[in-house]
């Protein structure tokens, strides 16, 4: 926690005014001859202030190693080739480094967000900025301050609750997970009075946050809390603002990004910096979990039981995992074209053979892969100078899907199991291109199915099911898999409690 302190004081210096490269709506910025008596002086100031917490996401292994990996590899739909394979059996060390990232890269988004507040205000009453300008730079800080918050607390628990700069050593215990997501839901609160809707914020501001994504993210914490009556109302709020795509392939394409079902997406682009290195790290991310016949990385797979998991006829299938001699779903991708498949393989357009599966050269990986993370067709997956394997997909953190059926669950859990089973059948299952379940199936399985079946391979998946409180149940009956008592969440970092010895261990670790 030593680190807000720090953060703090290279905000106020040179933070402010990063380049921001990443984001469509960022500038880039020369910082070489900021001086005390420039800083927040016009508008422009205070967007940049704001700029660098949005950009709190680009760095590292944050987005992938960090927050995709517990989405995704403690449900067991999908397992990592190479080292952090201990996800299987739920014993991750604390010294893992991408947990020493999600918390480190989060808490400095954290007191960027706790340092720009009270300067927007005071911009505002210098008349620096107009009430417009401020409320809507206020808003966002409040609701980046508590997305990170909100992932701490999916990931961790309870973690220590830091909401002004830090002026001490900042070695301060942790909070309960319901302080936590109380928190959240406070700054959510907040945001969504001072944020416009989507349709208000002009094409130039596209990927900003708005109302919508901080209703999104007040009912999920509400439902934290079991406050479900309150989250109903709370989703009720986002009705008509956002819509489904008609087709479940459109929603994570390349050419259909910040859509209509989309509410919180992290922008990135083409022509930036792509090397190893730039902060922009997700410009590697599809190719992370593209075969190794396709990118030499194949570092995550998916688990067959994932790809046998799915009904008959549901179109979320192929656009979610694909399996030995399918053809790529999205009318933007052809296998035949990348230049390894045509080396190797003749150029065949299939996810290798039924008889020939894409295990890797050591053929130890499964043959099946994720499709939402393998939509940029301008990943080329060779490593040749003229052939990058980097590419420019955003990324959904919460969509329009999630919500609907966390509504479900809180329509179920509030009483309402009828209006519940009637988003599930009319609604997320119409468009899968499936009849309803039948009454009979205890609403809860129905829940956890389309949980699983809609958001596998995004951002949330193991999150959900935590919330729910079905995981350690779902887990054994899905993979025969008993989750040691405490490992369901993730160890407090090594490094922090070396850094903090008043923050203890989560138990079992």
């Amino acid at each position: 926690m030593k680190t807000n302190k720090n953060i703090y004081l290279l905000i106020f210096g040179l933070v402010t005014l990063l380049p921001m490269s990443c984001n469509n709506y960022l500038d880039q910025t020369d910082t070489r001859s900021i001086s005390d008596a420039s800083l927040f002086k016009k508008p422009q100031d205070g967007i940049n202030l704001v700029n660098a917490i949005y950009d709190t996401f680009h760095d590292g292994d944050f987005m992938n190693k960090s927050l995709w990996y517990g989405a995704n590899f403690l449900s067991q739909d999908f397992h990592n080739y190479g080292a952090d394979v201990f996800f299987e059996t739920y014993e991750v060390p604390a010294n893992f480094d991408p947990l020493n990232i999600l918390w480190r890269r989060s808490y400095q988004g954290i007191a960027r967000a706790n340092s720009a507040i009270p300067i927007i205000a005071k911009m505002r009453a210098e008349q620096v900025i107009d009430e417009q300008l401020a409320n809507r730079l206020s808003g966002e800080a409040y609701f980046l301050r508590g997305v990170f918050y909100y992932y701490l607390a999916c990931s961790f628990g309870g973690v220590p609750l830091e909401l002004q700069t830090i002026m001490d050593e900042g070695r301060h215990p942790r909070n309960t997970q319901d302080e936590v997501f109380a928190s959240v839901a406070a700054d959510m609160q907040t945001a969504a009075g001072l944020l416009p809707w989507k349709e208000d914020l002009g094409v130039e501001n596209i990927g900003r946050v708005s109302k919508g994504a901080a209703l999104a993210y007040l009912g999920s914490a509400q439902m934290w809390t079991k406050n479900y009556a309150e989250a109903v109302n709370t989703f009720n709020q986002l009705e008509g603002k956002y819509q489904l795509k008609a087709e479940f392939i459109d929603i994570h394409e390349y050419s259909t990004q910040n859509n209509e079902e989309s509410i919180f997406e992290i922008q990135y682009l083409e022509g930036v910096d792509q090397s190893w290195g730039h902060a922009n790290e997700t410009i590697w991310f599809s190719s992370f979990h593209m075969p190794e016949e396709v990118s030499n990385f194949g570092y995550s797979y998916a688990d067959p039981k994932l790809y046998a998991s799915f009904e008959a006829g549901d179109k979320r299938k192929l656009a979610t995992v694909l399996g030995p001699g399918d053809e790529h779903p999205s009318p933007a991708i052809d296998i035949k074209n990348y230049p390894k498949v045509i080396e190797q393989f003749g150029g065949i357009n299939t996810l290798g053979t039924v008889d020939k599966p894409w295990k890797g050269a050591d053929g130890l990986r499964s043959g099946y892969y994720s499709v939402k993370t393998w939509r940029d067709p301008n990943v080329t997956g060779s490593t040749g100078p003229k052939q990058p394997i980097f590419g420019g997909q955003n990324i959904i953190m919460m969509r329009l899907g999630e919500v609907l059926l966390s509504k479900a669950e809180a329509l179920s859990k509030s009483g309402n199991e009828a209006a519940a089973r009637d988003i599930v059948n009319n609604v997320i299952r119409k468009r899968a291109g499936l009849g309803p379940i039948a009454a009979s199936t205890p609403i809860t399985d129905v829940l956890i199915n389309e949980y699983r079946h809609e958001l596998s391979g995004e951002m949330s998946l193991w999150f959900l099911l935590r919330r729910s409180g079905e995981h350690i149940g779902y887990v054994k009956k899905a993979f025969n898999i008993n989750i040691p008592n405490g490992k369901d969440v993730l160890p407090i970092p090594q490094q922090v409690i070396l850094d903090n010895s008043t923050v203890k261990q989560n138990p079992g670790y």
